[in-house]
């Protein structure tokens, strides 16, 4: 089946859907009056949930160490402040997040709002925006008229742990760059890769760990590269003006392009000088109790031991991605391919966070977003396992071990990525017969 990249998915063509799941009836029913009633149900319950839990956030942690510093400072200094924030209080993120400050004080929000408050609407805005994308996501997937799969899908994001906990944090929440990857995700698969870099590029200004899924969006450029016209070909380079944009706040205020811009992130991804190797494969290696590896010579410097630590890890993160991007690009079955690629948009988060410096408990949380969509299109019951699982470790890794131990959640991590990568290389094994599913003709042609 040869197909260009402009081509659009066939929506009504009563075929395959999902792995071998046909499509119940293309009549149009009362289900979408159900759907509505189920999705206004789930947002009355949500809404109430964040009610009741409105005044629960931790008093101490980055609310007391930053977050009070730098809005109040943006609130004082206004507009300019985005520029001259970094030197006076040491804060250390893109000029957007600044640029946000500065709209909730211009709006009179910020006066009028506990900072708490502040915080939670924007993880609450982030929650709202994903599972529109996800919705959408999943109709592109499934576009079968009365699925209830969009819908399913759009009323478990508010539920996720990376949403449900973002909003009882009070730092600068996840849940926006989570939300924009998804719709990353809904460009690429409705063959809009220029859209997809750019926005891209947006998240990693908000979170540099938005770039977790920079594996899948390769996977589909080289798979689609021979039927891509020209100028989509050159849509990587996208990144580029999507970070652009996103530091434009900076730049207007004053700040140098790469202040504004890559030079956050640089200094945060080496921990400001104060991250290490000091979570996932690196925990597991040097953690006291679980120490695998002699402790590091006193002759080697930290500084030494991160950059050392730090090139290891990125050669493991390349070398995994391009062997699983191969194999998937060689497979010859399509149904089985479209089903390992879902795998690897789960198990590409988790690669990162293990071998890469200076992670956080949280890092790896577009797993779970994924691991979503991957249990609604399957409704297998490894999915669901993949989809728990990895919700449970990543509540757990929130709040320091409650069940087990801390570094034991790393250890399940490890297991959890040993076999979704298990499962990519038995998927993309040379097998006879060769699908035409809905799904393929979305993530695949």
């Amino acid at each position: 089946m040869t197909m260009t990249d402009n081509a659009q998915p066939a929506r009504r063509d009563g075929r395959l859907r999902f792995l071998g799941q046909r499509s119940a009836t293309r009549k149009r029913s009362s289900s979408g009056v159900h759907q509505f009633a189920f999705a206004v149900l789930v947002s009355v319950l949500w809404v109430a949930m964040m009610l009741a839990l409105r005044n629960i956030f931790p008093t101490n942690g980055d609310i007391a160490q930053s977050q009070v510093g730098w809005w109040a400072y943006i609130d004082q200094h206004g507009f300019r402040g985005i520029a001259t924030i970094g030197p006076d209080t040491g804060a250390n993120y893109t000029s957007i997040w600044y640029f946000v400050m500065w709209l909730f004080t211009k709006s009179g929000l910020y006066a009028h709002l506990p900072l708490e408050y502040c915080l939670k609407s924007l993880a609450i805005a982030g929650t709202i925006a994903a599972a529109v994308a996800a919705f959408f996501v999943v109709k592109t997937l499934e576009p079968r008229v009365g699925s209830w799969k969009p819908v399913v899908a759009a009323s478990m994001i508010p539920f996720l742990p990376a949403f449900f906990l973002d909003t009882l944090k009070t730092n600068l929440p996840d849940s926006l760059y989570l939300g924009v990857d998804l719709f990353v995700l809904l460009a690429i698969l409705r063959r809009k890769p220029l859209l997809a870099w750019f926005l891209l590029g947006i998240a990693v200004s908000l979170k540099l760990m938005a770039i977790y899924i920079a594996p899948f969006l390769i996977f589909l450029y080289i798979l689609r590269f021979a039927a891509t016209p020209l100028l989509k070909r050159l849509s990587p380079l996208c990144l580029v003006p999507g970070i652009l944009v996103a530091g434009l706040p900076g730049i207007l205020a004053g700040q140098t392009l790469v202040d504004a811009t890559v030079g956050p992130m640089v200094l945060r991804a080496a921990g400001d000088g104060q991250g290490g190797l000091n979570y996932g494969i690196w925990q597991i290696l040097f953690d006291p109790k679980w120490q695998w590896m002699p402790t590091i010579p006193t002759g080697v410097t930290p500084t030494a031991e991160l950059h050392a630590g730090t090139s290891f890890g990125l050669l493991v993160v390349i070398l995994a991605v391009t062997i699983l991007t191969a194999l998937l690009v060689r497979a010859t079955d399509e149904t089985r391919r479209c089903d390992a690629a879902l795998d690897f948009l789960i198990v590409s988060p988790i690669i990162c966070f293990l071998f890469l410096p200076s992670q956080h408990e949280g890092y790896w949380g577009l797993a779970t977003v994924f691991a979503m969509v991957g249990f609604v299109m399957r409704r297998s019951p490894q999915s669901a396992v993949v989809l728990v699982g990895l919700s449970f470790i990543l509540i757990e890794m929130y709040m320091g071990g409650r069940v087990l131990s801390p570094i034991a959640y790393e250890y399940l991590l490890v297991a959890f990525a040993l076999y979704l990568t298990y499962r990519i290389v038995e998927l993309t094994r040379p097998v006879g017969g060769n699908g035409s599913t809905q799904l393929e003709r979305v993530v695949l042609q």
